[in-house]
């Protein structure tokens, strides 16, 4: 195999190094463990991709793995980097934050789902500014955020609706954070706040009693989250137009509900679907939701315009979302989103 130079030769070594040698039956010593390792790293760069994704997945669990090898599968496409970035303890900080602001956010987002993020790592991944990446890492229980990058947070939830959940629902947050943040969000947030945090609640309520009142008086009430939803599927069940209307709204957070609801998806995919950067899992939402070419347009640029104020009407990648919409086949889409209504955390992979 080795005197055949061809590209298939090439991946028919490397699977036959690695079937024989990295077996857990396979009794070998540490030299010839060694010298595998140097076979595949000198293979890695002339195999296919699908070879190294096969590596990878078999790389990714193990501790004596070189640091060279395992950071060279980690910065290749995200298809193969994935189970890498995710589950491999040969990656240390120093390369995660490398690969953080390198990479794009496929590559960050999986970092964000790693057993232990350390605060250093946390703090590069809110540096990226990024509404995906930063909601993945939120939602990560394990994921440390030191006090100045959780006041980052909390400042920035204050123009950006969709942090503002996952935050709250972090343990760590504390409770002065937590009703700082209660001055800009809505309704259900500040009564999920009271009931969390009644403690730091009966310390600052004369503080902020009367600002919170005055803000109130400014403001016509708003019904929470579940009777707006009740409320809309009364009036007629929710639809592309009502999708719409909530963006134009800037109702973010009902937005999610809605689409959730809609799609039968739970809401912990929402943010990857939703605000995954190259619209591609929103795409397969939509269509298999039967959404029009038309509606799936206007949700898309006003969901650009509503989260980064961005505006791509004649954009390349306007251009090529919307190929992508008008290719996709219905019943590939309902099969994804039926995999996603079973397994939630397939969308990440998916995104």
């Amino acid at each position: 195999m080795a005197l055949d130079k061809s590209s298939s030769g090439r991946n028919a070594l490397a699977r036959s190094v690695a079937d024989i040698c990295l077996e857990e039956s396979t009794a070998l010593s540490g030299r010839e463990i060694e010298l595998v390792f140097d076979i595949l790293h000198t293979l890695i760069h002339t195999v296919e991709m699908r070879v190294r994704r096969d590596l990878a997945q078999r790389l990714a669990p193990r501790r004596d793995v070189p640091r060279d090898l395992i950071v060279t599968l980690a910065n290749d496409q995200i298809d193969v980097a994935y189970p890498v970035l995710v589950e491999s303890e040969v990656l240390e900080d120093a390369d995660l934050i490398d690969i953080t602001r390198a990479q794009r956010a496929t590559h960050q987002i999986a970092i964000t789902l790693r057993e232990r993020v350390s605060p250093i790592v946390s703090e590069a991944l809110v540096e990226t500014n990024n509404l995906d990446v930063i909601d993945s890492l939120m939602r990560n229980p394990s994921a440390e955020l030191a006090p100045p990058t959780m006041q980052r947070l909390v400042e920035l939830s204050r123009e950006t609706p969709p942090l503002r959940r996952p935050l709250l629902q972090r343990h760590d947050l504390s409770p002065e954070l937590a009703w700082q943040m209660s001055s800009w969000v809505g309704e259900a947030l500040k009564e999920y706040i009271t009931e969390n945090y009644p403690a730091e609640y009966d310390r600052i309520e004369l503080e902020i009693d009367e600002a919170v009142r005055d803000i109130a008086a400014g403001d016509t009430a708003q019904p929470d989250l579940a009777t707006q939803l009740a409320e809309i599927e009364r009036a007629g069940g929710i639809t592309a137009a009502t999708l719409i209307q909530t963006l134009r709204d800037e109702n973010i957070e009902l937005f999610e509900a809605l689409f959730a609801r809609l799609t039968g998806i739970d809401t912990v995919a929402m943010p990857v679907i939703v605000y995954d950067p190259g619209g591609e899992p929103f795409a397969i939402a939509c269509k298999a939701c039967g959404v029009e070419a038309g509606e799936f347009e206007q949700l898309y640029l006003l969901l650009a315009k509503t989260l980064a104020g961005e505006h791509a009407d004649e954009s390349e990648e306007l251009k090529r979302i919307l190929a992508y919409y008008r290719n996709l086949d219905d019943m590939a889409a309902r099969s994804v989103v039926a995999e996603w209504r079973r397994a939630p955390s397939k969308a990440w992979q998916t995104a």
